[in-house]
């Protein structure tokens, strides 16, 4: 599972990176950093704005541990049928539900995957990634050649003594969306059945948070505007939200993290104004909800 290389890429057009471009100044004009990659695949046209930065990671790692979690149940060392217990210390603060429910609950490995990307749940995060191992999702993020993106502890656990935060970058976070788009994360089947995990995202202040309504009015069957596979994430001072967008006919890939754009709020902003960009490129131009200018 190799990630590919951004080198034969086309620029994407001139519209679309002056608006980026635009964005990107309003929100770092306070002191910021803001990282954008966008990869339209069948095109072949790629934007990057502080690709290789270094970030810190957030919810985003999740989309490693989703991988790592895909790769642990074809190797048979954790089959998603297997049921796991939710222990007291198992409860970390953050989003999630598994934090507010009774100890002794027992779910299936599939629904901690679920949780961990629909609410972006730190206890089922936490509660994989003891079974599959940190060294496990260090091997698989090597393999890929993402070596941007370190996962070296586990979410809201205070450690015991110094340690370096989660850390990744827009072009790794790109790349791994990438391999997942192209069916070559895992398996071809696994890829599929990740594309859905994240399509059931809950979290909309991001990338889809100015889009227009996906299934316009008009009977059954009708084929979605857009749809959306993605995963946001969030700590003090950084928000970042990375996904595929598919419009009929076409995936683009797009990668946003953000460090010191303003408020929680801005910086969702921000990003939502990205999304949004890359739909009037793309897709159904002028179809948004009149957000004002981009």
């Amino acid at each position: 599972m190799q990630a590919p290389g951004a080198g034969a890429e086309a620029p994407v057009g001139s519209g679309l990176r002056r608006a980026l471009d635009a964005l990107a100044a309003r929100a770092e004009a306070s002191g910021g950093r803001m990282a954008v990659v966008v990869c339209h695949h069948e095109r072949g046209q790629r934007y990057e704005r502080r690709a290789a930065e270094s970030f810190v990671a957030a919810s985003v790692i999740k989309l490693a541990v989703l991988v790592a979690a895909h790769a642990a149940a074809a190797e048979g060392r954790l089959p998603f049928h297997r049921w796991v217990r939710l222990r007291p210390e198992d409860q970390v603060t953050g989003s999630g539900v598994l934090q507010l429910l009774s100890p002794g609950l027992r779910l299936p490995v599939r629904d901690l995957v679920e949780l961990m990307i629909a609410q972006s749940d730190n206890a089922a995060t936490n509660m994989l990634l003891e079974r599959i191992g940190l060294d496990a999702v260090a091997r698989l993020l090597e393999g890929a050649g993402l070596r941007g993106t370190r996962l070296r502890r586990p979410l809201q656990v205070v450690p015991a003594g110094p340690s370096e935060p989660n850390v990744t970058t827009a072009a790794d976070t790109a790349a791994l969306l990438r391999l997942i788009a192209d069916g070559r994360a895992v398996s071809f089947e696994a890829s599929r059945r990740m594309v859905a995990t994240l399509k059931r995202q809950q979290v909309a202040h991001g990338l889809p948070a100015l889009l227009p309504d996906p299934r316009p009015p008009s009977g059954f069957g009708v084929v979605p505007r857009w749809e959306l596979a993605h995963k946001t994430g969030g700590v003090p001072g950084y928000q970042h939200d990375a996904g595929l967008l598919y419009l009929p006919g076409q995936t683009v890939t797009i990668a946003v993290l953000t460090q010191g754009c303003g408020s929680a709020s801005d910086a969702r902003a921000t990003i939502a104004r990205v999304g949004l960009a890359v739909f009037r490129a793309f897709g159904d131009r002028g179809a948004g909800r009149a957000p004002g200018r981009v």
